[in-house]
């Protein structure tokens, strides 16, 4: 278990706090809804606020 949290701290330290399960859910539902492009923005728009929110607190 310590070389996942070494490699979640490597990684900047986001990958070791999980996103809400409806957070997950709502990407889901919307990706398999919308035109890949918008689905593709999403998640991009969810992990650069997940990063943030990782590296402020």
């Amino acid at each position: 278990m310590k070389s996942f949290r070494t490699l979640g701290d490597a990684a900047g330290g986001f990958l070791m706090s999980a996103p809400p399960r409806s957070v997950l859910t709502a990407i889901l539902w919307l990706g398999a809804r919308t035109h890949p492009a918008i689905s593709m923005m999403l998640i991009l728009v969810f992990l650069s606020a997940w990063i943030k929110g990782a590296s402020d607190g």
